[in-house]
């Protein structure tokens, strides 16, 4: 065999062999190229899932501002009413023995102690005896 058709048979090879790196290399560009779109169509979905979660946590922040107000507004009502109520109970001397009573009465006195220590009847005595014990 001459050397030219050895050259000759050398670049053949060489021709498949570029050929079939080139198709290779073609498929796996194509792959590749198929990849990058599922992941770009993936991207779009997570960035409107977040737009989402990012609108629907401004919603619950705003709503949040909102509640704190109203507690605060309430609390202030409750203390208000405790105070109104607590002047009121200052006011009636009678109110005032029924809180001695029921004080008594969570510290463990009975029917009758309330009775001597009030100088209320044995039915008021029970009474006030039943509603705060316990």
């Amino acid at each position: 065999m001459e050397i030219s058709h050895l050259i000759y048979l050398v670049i053949v090879i060489a021709i498949v062999l570029f050929i079939g790196v080139c198709s290779v290399l073609a498929k796996r560009i194509s792959l590749l190229h198929a990849e990058c779109q599922q992941q770009q169509a993936q991207l779009s979905v997570l960035q409107e899932q977040l737009l989402a979660n990012q609108q629907e946590l401004q919603e619950v922040r705003v709503g949040s501002i909102g509640m704190g107000d109203k507690i605060k507004a309430l609390v202030t009502m409750v203390k208000q009413t405790a105070t109104q109520q607590e002047q009121l109970a200052n006011q009636d001397p009678q109110s005032r023995l029924y809180q001695q009573a029921a004080k008594l009465v969570a510290g463990g006195y009975s029917v009758e102690e309330l009775m001597r220590e009030c100088d209320m009847p044995k039915a008021e005595a029970e009474l006030i005896y039943n509603l705060h014990k316990g």
